[in-house]
């Protein structure tokens, strides 16, 4: 499984394709701002493949970053004023702070990105349990603002646990490769205990037509004596 897993991240030529995911833990960008790129720069990155099948070359890494700059750059570009025709200086907004991800409480809330960090879970499929099991998962905010809190790590990786898919494969296998053991042993079993049968069974039936051929034998002597007797 692991050879062909490795195949799928390797073009014919031998170089390594990298998927959104492993994109994202190279760049530190997140996962919607890089899903974001891709729809609107698709003719600029390096890549192969469609759909989720998609896999980008290491070299698109620069490509990424270097579309992340200049989305920054155009964010601090000032607007052009509508009625004068000028530009008007756009205010100026503080850095975000680490702190928006923090509760009051100073409890710290963790993004979709940071639970793929810890948990090691495809960014998709956490999507999946988000959708499906938000009301399990211990979280705040709703929407863009949704935060999740630390104790839902072990939360996803329970519900990862219990799917089919995140069961282990070995697992399965060593089972059913056991139970037909089993199964084998046991109608070898059953025929072993048939075999030892047949001599005791041959036995019975032998003293059976013995015991049937003194009977008849008794019989015809019985009828021999009747015979031989002289008739009055």
């Amino acid at each position: 499984m692991a050879t062909k897993a490795r195949a799928k991240k390797t073009t014919r030529s031998g170089r390594k394709l990298l998927t959104l995911s492993e994109v994202s833990k190279r760049t530190k960008i997140s996962m919607p701002t890089l899903q974001r790129y891709k729809k609107l720069y698709q003719d600029r990155i390096p890549s192969e493949g469609e759909g989720r099948k998609q896999r980008y070359y290491v070299k698109s890494l620069a490509v990424f970053k270097e579309i992340k700059k200049e989305n920054i750059s155009k964010r601090g570009r000032p607007r052009k004023s509508a009625s004068a025709g000028t530009t008007a200086a756009k205010p100026s907004l503080p850095p975000k702070k680490t702190s928006t991800a923090v509760l009051e409480t100073g409890e710290k809330l963790l993004t979709l990105t940071q639970v793929q960090e810890a948990t090691g879970i495809s960014y998709p499929t956490l999507l999946r349990y988000k959708k499906n099991f938000l009301n399990r998962l211990p979280h705040k905010g709703k929407g863009r603002n949704l935060r999740f809190k630390p104790e839902a790590v072990a939360v996803f990786t329970e519900i990862r646990s219990k799917s089919k898919r995140g069961a282990p494969k070995k697992a399965h296998r060593g089972r059913k490769a056991a139970g037909a053991t089993g199964a084998v042993r046991a109608v070898a079993a059953a025929s072993v205990a048939t075999l030892l049968e047949l001599p005791r069974e041959a036995e019975k039936r032998i003293r059976e037509l013995e015991k049937t051929y003194n009977q008849l034998q008794k019989k015809f002597d019985r009828l021999i004596k009747k015979l031989k007797k002289p008739l009055v």
